[in-house]
């Protein structure tokens, strides 16, 4: 699979996800399925400006996890300058552009989706990261702010880019993730005018509403976000079905559970074996598998009570004797 100078195994995308897409994250996803290229969470342009040594914790070890995208935030021209110098001593495959952030943050800071409604200053953007940065640059984008972008000044901008490949998420910003607002017509206007490869972006979440996304757009590859939350084997779900045309069911339950957070917890074990990490590594341990086994509760039925009580431990020994008990309960 090919998007622009990248060479990646297939065409799945692990999407950026602020405080999930950690490094142990993505290494769980992988330990499923080799997808083709994963995401770190997008990283503030002004932070790394200001502070490089800030964003350290969230680079560690990057370099074997190949292929991985970095994506950044921001509008300030000379903090993107800054970044891309700082980032080059780090071995990664991608350099990252968020047009497309819907936060209040982002917006007010006039980043992010905001970016949508100020395509001169989002080309400026593009021009210093294609210039500075030794990397392949790839964008992400929304199909419009309030109200879709008129496809032929989109199409311009990006042909005339020097970008590798471009992402959209298949929303206005607007409509932040609100369901019934996927827009695959834009993105399928989008794909017949551009001259580099897109990937799609939004609501697939099992085998047949990936079919669909790309049928309809025919898009180049698609990233996925929130549905691995929980699901960490949707990719290699979905590649059974359009490559084999194999359904392959999904069933959440302890067993499964169980299984999921015993390989994520040796994956925390290897991955902060031998680096001493800024938050403490108990602590991180902790804060990884906590969230995680919330996630992973999410689609066991009557689950609801077991998410509350995780919610509320404090530390590593409480979380594991609650999980501990939920596990050989017998219902």
């Amino acid at each position: 699979m090919k998007l622009g100078s990248l060479n990646l195994e297939n065409r799945y995308i692990l999407a950026p996800m602020l405080n999930v897409t950690t490094s142990p994250y993505r290494r769980f996803c992988r330990y499923f399925f080799n997808i083709g290229l994963v995401s770190c969470p997008m990283i503030y342009t002004k932070r790394i400006a200001k502070n490089p040594e800030s964003v350290e914790k969230d680079l560690f070890k990057i370099e074997e996890e190949n292929p991985i995208s970095v994506q950044l935030i921001g509008s300030d021209l000379e903090a993107l300058k800054k970044t891309i110098d700082y980032l080059e001593s780090y071995k990664f495959d991608v350099l990252d552009l968020n047009a497309g952030c819907p936060s209040k943050r982002a917006i007010k800071a006039k980043e992010g989706g905001y970016l949508m409604k100020d395509l001169k200053n989002l080309k400026i953007l593009i021009q210093i990261a294609v210039k500075y940065s030794a990397k392949p640059i790839s964008l992400k984008i929304r199909t419009g702010y309030e109200k879709p972008f008129n496809i032929k000044e989109m199409a311009k901008l990006v042909n005339d880019s020097g970008l590798d490949f471009i992402i959209i998420h298949a929303r206005l910003v607007k409509s932040n993730f609100s369901k019934g607002t996927l827009d695959l017509e834009t993105v399928k206007e989008l794909k017949e005018s551009i001259t580099i490869p897109l990937v799609g972006n939004g609501d697939i979440i099992n085998p047949i509403s990936a079919k669909h996304f790309i049928d309809y757009t025919n898009v180049d590859a698609f990233m996925i976000g929130r549905e691995s939350m929980g699901h960490p084997e949707i990719f290699k779900q979905i590649n059974e079905y359009l490559v084999n045309n194999k359904m392959v069911s999904f069933k959440s339950n302890r067993k499964t559970m169980e299984k999921y957070f015993k390989i994520y917890e040796n994956i925390i074990d290897e991955f902060l074996d031998g680096i001493s990490h800024p938050l403490d590594n108990e602590e991180i341990k902790f804060i990884e598998l906590k969230r995680n086994a919330i996630w992973l509760s999410k689609n066991i039925d009557k689950s609801t009570n077991i998410r509350n009580q995780l919610s509320k431990t404090k530390n590593l020994i409480q979380l594991k004797e609650i999980l501990g008990n939920f596990f050989s309960f017998k219902s």
